[in-house]
């Protein structure tokens, strides 16, 4: 795992079946609106978690996150290359990341981080959603990102990811 500061003990590193950082569900419709709960599964070896922070991908905009009760959440926003239209209205930034902070829960337990977004129109695409964990002395990255033809689940600290999928009929 990859800390900022290597706390003592040994590492143990777990397969895909046990990933530390993920999405409830991990497909949802292109060009739609998608509520994506973000599960932290444990701590920084026996650290509690005290801040989380998720980067957006490109494409995805209209991010509103959901407060937890207890954190705090800030919205980090980005500058886009191109201006998008929204609802006949010009768009020049969009949300680019967002941190909660304040709270803390153990290293034995989970907590879930929910925020709305919409997708970009981009069915059989795979997104990449880069987290940052902190915990008391120490700080975990899931960041790592697979080519789009290789399988997420060999990296060691593999990137929360949704894939993205033709929109189903209401």
């Amino acid at each position: 795992m990859k800390y900022t500061v290597m706390a003592a003990g040994a590492v143990l590193f777990l397969g895909s079946a046990e990933a530390h950082v993920v999405f409830n569900e991990m497909e949802a419709d292109a060009g739609g609106f998608h509520t994506a709960q973000l599960r932290v599964m444990h701590g920084c070896d026996g650290a509690p978690t005290t801040k989380v922070r998720i980067e957006m991908p490109d494409g995805v905009t209209r991010v509103t996150p959901r407060v937890v009760p207890g954190w705090t959440v800030d919205v980090e926003m980005k500058t886009l290359d191109e201006p998008i239209l929204l609802h006949g209205f010009e768009v020049t930034e969009t949300v680019g990341a967002l941190t909660w902070s304040g709270g803390s829960f153990p290293d034995y337990s989970y907590e879930q981080f929910e925020f709305r977004m919409m997708m970009p129109e981009a069915s059989g695409a795979r997104l990449d959603f880069p987290v940052r964990q902190f915990c008391d002395e120490a700080s975990l990255h899931w960041d790592d990102i697979a080519a789009e033809t290789d399988d997420p689940w060999t990296l060691d600290e593999p990137a929360p990811f949704i894939r993205l999928r033709a929109k189903t009929a209401p």
